[in-house]
């Protein structure tokens, strides 16, 4: 029957996600301090680009960087123009939270946070996953310090 297709499917996708936790678990400490290593070397690379605004990184608990967050001037353009040179730029929560159809009945309308409002317009995202080359991060620095140079 369809109900019992349905029970072991969840099965096995619980299986599955043990498997993968099993695996991903011990290399956690490892991951996260080559996310944060590159978070950080991205921070001081792009941290001398005038157009960019590093946000302020708490120092008192540990980002592992999910994603990597900067607020950059002429954000569209600079995002299609690293798109356009293969790194995987992105614009993460371009609706503020205020707004979203589940919060609707707050009552908020456009304009009411206006610094979130100027964050939506700003932030772009790049990749600083456990993965990438120092060179890989270079490229990023360079592509950003290049579009703001032409």
């Amino acid at each position: 029957t369809l109900s019992s297709s349905s029970a072991a499917s969840d099965v096995y996708k619980r299986q599955i996600q043990a498997v993968v936790g099993n695996w991903i678990l011990p290399k956690a400490k490892v991951i996260s301090d080559q996310r944060i290593y590159n978070a950080e070397y991205l921070d001081s690379g792009l941290g001398k680009i005038k157009q960019i605004t590093i946000p302020e990184r708490p120092q008192d608990f540990r980002l592992v960087y999910h994603i990597y967050i900067v607020f950059a001037e002429n954000r569209d353009d600079l995002l299609q123009y690293c798109i356009d040179k293969g790194i995987e730029a992105k614009v993460h929560y371009p609706v503020p939270i205020y707004l979203q159809p589940a919060l609707k009945s707050l009552g908020y309308k456009k304009g009411d946070f206006p610094i979130t409002d100027g964050h939506t317009k700003k932030i772009i995202t790049f990749p600083c996953d456990q993965h990438l080359e120092k060179s890989e991060l270079d490229y990023i620095i360079n592509t950003v310090s290049t579009f703001y140079v032409k």
